[in-house]
């Protein structure tokens, strides 16, 4: 059974890209399991992929804040993506945390292709075909909760696999939402390298410390939540939609921004709720 305190913590490349940033997670984590906090990490690696896309000369292509993945930056993606994994579960080791690293497709993440997005530019509307670009249809919550409940930290990167067992790039802010319903979190928290959403857009200093999911659709219907904010926000409502009662997004920049937003209650970063 997942404990009152079991949390879903999203982490993608940019949160945690300074030096010493990841060393000074791993130390804020455990303090947060020494005061009774259960986590479960998931994280992506979206900028570590472009650039070794980038860097092997291929094309990186997004469509509604996501990418366009075929077979080759696939195979791009899952290798970036294991290496950022391992490298953060011995950093959590190196700090005493129990941490496994899986997977989506190996925690019990269960997808489908997603279907063909419309997407508008320039006045004009067309659809794109993400290709091997998964949606979560299901996560088998058990092994979940029973790592929780041992005391191990799950630290599981976005790799999904179908029914057949092909493999698909999942969106991970998408993913954690499901996670997070899957294991029973009581809440869900996704690091940025932003303070929260901003009620100018990205020129903006001014955050939006609280909103519902009315203010979320006011917002993208202004225009102010575009691109990359779009599959947060609505990872966000996903979860919220399965249960999870709370998603705070944070700045993962921000030494001890975790502890102080779930113990100190500081009035930082942007806390979603349905409203």
């Amino acid at each position: 059974m997942a404990s009152a305190h079991t949390i879903l913590i999203k982490f993608g490349g940019n949160s945690l890209s300074g030096p010493g940033d990841l060393d000074r997670f791993a130390a804020e984590l455990a303090g947060l399991i020494e005061r009774g906090y259960r986590p479960i990490l998931v994280h992506g690696g979206g900028p570590e992929i472009s650039r070794e896309m980038e860097r092997r000369g291929m094309a990186v292509r997004k469509a509604a804040g996501l990418r366009i993945t075929d077979e080759a930056a696939l195979a791009v993606a899952a290798e970036v993506l294991s290496g950022i994994n391992a490298a953060t579960v011995d950093v959590l080791r190196g700090r005493g945390i129990d941490a496994v690293g899986v997977s989506a497709a190996e925690a019990g993440v269960v997808c489908t292709r997603k279907p063909p997005v419309t997407i508008v530019e320039n006045g004009v509307e067309a659809v794109v075909d993400l290709d091997r670009v998964g949606d979560v249809i299901d996560v088998a919550g058990n092994w979940l909760q029973e790592a929780v409940a041992s005391g191990t930290v799950p630290v599981i990167y976005p790799i999904g696999a179908d029914d057949a067992g092909l493999l698909y790039n999942v969106n991970a802010d998408t993913m954690a939402a499901f996670v997070a319903q899957a294991s029973g979190a009581e809440a869900m928290v996704l690091l940025t390298d932003v303070p929260g959403i901003l009620r100018g857009g990205e020129t903006s200093s001014e955050v939006v410390h609280d909103i519902t999911f009315k203010g979320i659709d006011e917002l993208i219907a202004q225009g102010v939540i575009t691109g990359g904010m779009l599959p947060k926000v609505e990872a966000c409502r996903d979860a919220i939609r399965h249960s999870v009662p709370v998603v705070h997004m944070l700045n993962g920049r921000e030494p001890n921004s975790m502890a102080r937003k779930l113990i100190g209650h500081e009035r930082i970063g942007t806390t979603v709720t349905q409203g």
